[in-house]
C-alpha cells in the first residue's frame, strides 16, 4: 500500500482499506497489509506498481495511463471530494479573486501546478496558464515568489499545506471565494501479479461498505470538519470538462458522488 496525500487523506484511505478487506474476509480469507514508507512522484510510482514488488495498491487520481497499466476500482475513493479544488494563494491578492465572477475571468490568473500530475493537462486544455513544477514544495517555493497567482489544492491538501508552509511564506492563505470542479476521482489501483484477484476482493468489500451506509460514514467523519474549514458549500463553482476521463467513469451513480450542493449536504 502506498499513499502520498495529506495526513487527513492517507488516514481516511487506510479506514477505508482495512475495512473493506474486513468486510471481504469472510469470503476471501485473512490478509496481510503493510504500509510502505515511500513518498515518490507519480511516474515512479506507477512503475513500481506495475511491477509489485515495492508496493501493489494505491490511492491517486484516476489518469488513462494508470487505467490503462494498472487495475482500477472504479469506485471513488473519497466521494469525489479531491475533485473540488480550492487555491493557496498570497492572502494579499484576496481581493483579486474575490472579483472573479466567471471561468474566463479565472483563466486570466496564472496557476501552478505538478509536471507529472493527471489534472494538468485538463488545465491546459481549459485554457488556463499554467507555471509547472516537479514537486509540491517547489511549488509552493514558487507560489511563495510570485511566479504564479494560485495553487489548485484539494480542500484536505490546501489545509493542511497551509498550516504546513506558513512560517516559509506569512501571507500563505486558502482562497476564501471559489473552488473548481474537474471531474478527476481518486480510485484505488492495483498492480503486481495478483492485482486481478485483490481487485476483484475490494471492490466486493468497499461494495458491502456501502450497502451498509459505513462508506459514507467514514466519509463524513474524515471530510466532514474539512468541508466546514474551507467553506465549500458556499463558494462559487467553476466546472471544467476533462476530456482525458473514461467513459467508463461511473458519474451516473450517485452513491459514489459527494455533491455540496444537495439539500442532504447542506446541514
Amino acid at each position: 500500500m502506498n499513499s502520498s496525500k495529506s495526513q487527513y487523506s492517507d488516514s481516511h484511505v487506510l479506514h477505508l482499506l482495512r475495512e473493506a478487506l474486513e468486510a471481504s474476509a469472510p469470503k476471501y480469507g485473512p490478509y496481510e497489509l503493510k504500509v510502505a514508507q515511500l513518498r515518490m512522484e507519480r511516474d515512479r510510482l506507477l512503475q513500481e506498481m506495475v511491477k509489485g514488488d515495492l508496493a501493489n495498491l494505491s490511492g491517486q487520481v484516476t489518469s488513462p495511463e494508470w487505467e490503462q497499466k494498472l487495475v482500477p476500482i472504479r469506485i471513488p475513493v473519497d466521494k469525489g471530494i479531491s475533485c473540488y479544488r480550492v487555491s493557496l494563494i498570497d492572502s494579499r491578492n484576496q481581493d483579486l479573486f474575490s472579483a472573479v465572477r466567471t471561468v474566463e475571468q479565472l483563466k486570466t490568473l496564472s496557476l501552478g501546478a505538478g509536471r507529472q500530475w493527471s489534472l494538468t493537462t485538463s488545465y491546459k486544455l481549459a485554457g488556463f496558464v499554467v507555471v509547472e513544477g516537479s514537486t509540491s514544495a517547489g511549488l509552493h517555493s514558487m507560489l511563495a515568489a510570485g511566479r504564479f497567482q494560485h495553487f489548485p489544492r484539494a480542500i484536505d491538501e490546501a489545509v493542511y499545506e497551509q498550516a504546513a508552509y506558513l512560517p516559509q511564506m506569512p501571507t500563505l492563505a486558502v482562497e476564501r471565494s471559489f473552488a473548481l470542479y474537474v471531474p478527476s476521482p481518486r480510485y484505488f489501483f492495483l498492480g503486481g501479479p495478483q492485482r486481478q484477484r485483490l481487485a476483484q476482493r475490494l471492490e466486493y468489500g468497499l461494495q458491502l461498505l456501502i450497502a451498509d451506509g459505513r462508506f459514507d460514514q467514514l466519509f463524513h467523519q474524515f471530510y466532514d470538519g474539512l468541508i466546514d474549514k474551507t467553506n465549500l458549500r458556499k463558494r462559487r463553482i467553476f466546472r471544467l470538462d476533462n476530456p482525458l476521463l473514461s467513459p467508463q467513469t461511473p458519474l451516473s451513480n450517485k452513491a459514489y458522488w459527494y455533491d455540496p450542493m444537495e439539500p442532504r449536504a447542506l446541514r
